[in-house]
């Protein structure tokens, strides 16, 4: 990827919900660590982010 779609892509994040930043961080963290064990799905998480808003 170069710089300049690198910079775009931070530009799009801006526009996400919060609710689909926390998926993102999720799915970030699932491939920064694959096996690290974790209390509740991506999904699970959603649904809980949903429920506080």
């Amino acid at each position: 990827m170069s710089k300049q779609q690198f910079e775009q892509l931070i530009e799009q994040l801006k526009l996400l919900s919060p609710q689909q930043l926390k998926t993102l961080q999720g799915e970030i963290s699932n491939q920064l660590s694959p096996n690290a064990t974790t209390l509740l799905s991506d999904e699970e998480m959603a649904v809980l982010t949903q429920l506080f808003q």
